[in-house]
């Protein structure tokens, strides 16, 4: 997946993230079952606020795009998976 951002004039980071997403989804360059990257680590490679991300990833899950998995880890310790639904 490769999403990169433009300059603020072309809209708020989160709906550039999920535009992104969106076109990769509906032109089948990501596949159903794919794991997206977390939140954590997508806001860190685009140098941008976590929740940034995360309203992307939700508004993506609202659209019915992408699924959230909330499950342990081998540590026990809660881990939440976005998938391409």
């Amino acid at each position: 997946m490769n999403i990169e951002l433009k300059d603020l004039s072309a809209g708020p980071v989160y709906a550039q993230v999920r535009e992104q997403i969106e076109t990769q989804i509906r032109q089948k360059d990501v596949t159903t079952g794919e794991t997206l990257p977390a939140p954590a680590a997508l806001a860190q490679k685009l140098s941008v606020d976590k929740g940034e991300i995360q309203r992307a990833y939700f508004e993506l899950e609202r659209a019915g795009l992408v699924t959230k998995e909330t499950g342990k880890d081998f540590l026990g310790q809660t881990k939440t998976t976005y998938r391409v639904a």
